[in-house]
């Protein structure tokens, strides 16, 4: 059976987390051999990091919507103008896919008719999890992609998403007939769900369930760690940060959570006796947009020497079984990125959370923590230092009440496999669908 996963960004070993926890969770339901054909945003570099000696049952390719059709990059109207009328000849090139004709050469690369007859050929689409349906960037790649879907004969599957509010006209219009399309649609939050209340036409497809991350957590390890309580502590503590542009006060909100950070570090060492290591999800890849380790070195660049001394950063490159290997040697983890907080809790590492987006509280609230949560658009060097030390001082509450919540989580990411295995027994792999015509003129009106 072939699986299409759209919208990947692997070089984010948050979202590569995610990924292997479709995969998981797929395999666990699954009555044949499983293939993966995933579109990600830079296959190359991705293929570099997870090699397919690693994970064979992975073939990494460029997302169509980033090929094919053409995006703003200026405030130029006549481009603008013009960009629109060349994606719409893209649909209707569509039409002469693996033709060979005049469109056909024109529109569509060697590479972009291969991967969009894999695509055609598929057995089932799945737009990956995550949090990249937000009005904070802008959704027009990711509504072409669904539309290309939609030509193609597909009915995309959304895994789990923390997404909306949706206010903007041109959203508010693509969005409910994809929706419409979809057959299965699963939310990370209750908030994400009344974000699209409104916009779907059948509310009984949209189900709250866990990140699909914590389909990965150590189930055996963290029963193991409820029985024995307290483990051997190590000493040592993690901490990840990251740039964030939207935060609160612009320059001056991240100047403030950077302080706060530092004195987070400081306490640590000075008080707690720890040593301190700076690693998160976004870093090592010189090809990545966002590299987590620049922000960690600005903070211990301002730290004081003797609290340096004790202080390291992470900047290497981690999948993420690596990742999870390094999080179980920590007491517990400062997390802003908010895989880094679910993969440390996925090996029983408690963790103290820090938000930028309300996916990180709707987490904070399901695992206890919300007491301690810290939000980067808020938080001072004083705040950061009492929840610090609530949190350190009354550990052994905070990891019994986390780990107990990470078995629900756990298990409410595995029941993601009792929704979509009917999906998957009702797919069909008898070869090529037919391309949507019909929808052509449709496609057009809502672009």
């Amino acid at each position: 059976m072939k699986v299409v996963v759209e919208n990947t960004v692997c070089l984010n070993t948050g979202d590569a987390a995610i990924l292997l926890a479709i995969r998981h969770i797929l395999k666990s339901v699954a009555n044949e051999d499983l293939e993966f054909l995933v579109f990600d945003s830079q296959p190359g570099v991705a293929a570099r990091l997870y090699p397919k000696e690693q994970y064979p049952d992975i073939e990494l390719r460029k997302l169509p919507s980033e090929s094919i059709f053409k995006y703003k990059y200026d405030d130029n109207t006549v481009k603008n103008a013009l960009k629109q009328v060349y994606n719409q000849a893209v649909f209707q090139a569509l039409r002469h896919l693996g033709s060979g004709n005049y469109l056909d050469r024109r529109f569509f690369s060697d590479a972009d008719r291969k991967s969009l007859a894999l695509y055609r050929d598929a057995d089932m689409v799945i737009t990956t999890g995550g949090t990249y349906l937000v009005e904070n960037y802008s959704l027009e790649r990711r509504i072409n992609q669904f539309k290309l879907a939609e030509m193609l004969g597909k009915k995309t599957i959304f895994f789990t998403q923390s997404l909306g509010p949706f206010a903007k006209p041109y959203n508010r219009r693509n969005l409910p007939p994809i929706f419409a399309r979809s057959p299965l649609i699963l939310l990370r939050d209750v908030r994400s769900r009344d974000h699209i209340l409104d916009l779907v036409d059948d509310p009984s497809k949209c189900h709250v369930v866990a990140d699909s991350v914590f389909a990965l957590a150590d189930v055996e390890r963290i029963k193991a760690l409820l029985t024995i309580g307290r483990p051997a502590p190590t000493g040592r503590v993690g901490i990840s940060v990251r740039h964030w542009h939207y935060v609160q006060g612009g320059g001056g909100g991240m100047d403030r959570y950077i302080q706060s950070i530092r004195e987070i570090a400081t306490r640590l060492v000075r008080d707690h006796g720890k040593e301190v290591t700076f690693i998160s999800t976004c870093q090592g890849v010189p090809e990545y947009a966002h590299d987590d380790s620049k922000t960690a070195k600005l903070i211990v660049s301002g730290l004081a020497p003797e609290i340096a001394e004790h202080v390291t950063v992470d900047a290497a490159f981690h999948t993420p079984e690596q990742l999870m290997a390094i999080a179980r040697e920590f007491d517990f983890v400062v997390a802003t990125r908010m895989h880094m907080m679910i993969m440390s809790l996925c090996v029983g590492t408690p963790v103290l959370p820090i938000a930028y987006e309300f996916k990180t509280k709707e987490v904070a609230k399901r695992i206890g923590v919300e007491d301690v949560l810290l939000d980067i658009d808020t938080v001072t060097p004083e705040e950061a230092l009492g929840k610090l030390d609530r949190f350190a001082g009354d550990l052994d509450r905070y990891r019994e009440v986390s780990l107990k919540a990470v078995l629900e989580e756990h298990a409410s990411a595995m029941s993601a496999a009792d929704l979509i295995r009917p999906l998957m027994a009702g797919s069909s792999a008898s070869g090529a669908q037919p391309l949507r015509q019909d929808v052509e003129e449709d496609l057009a009106r809502r672009a």
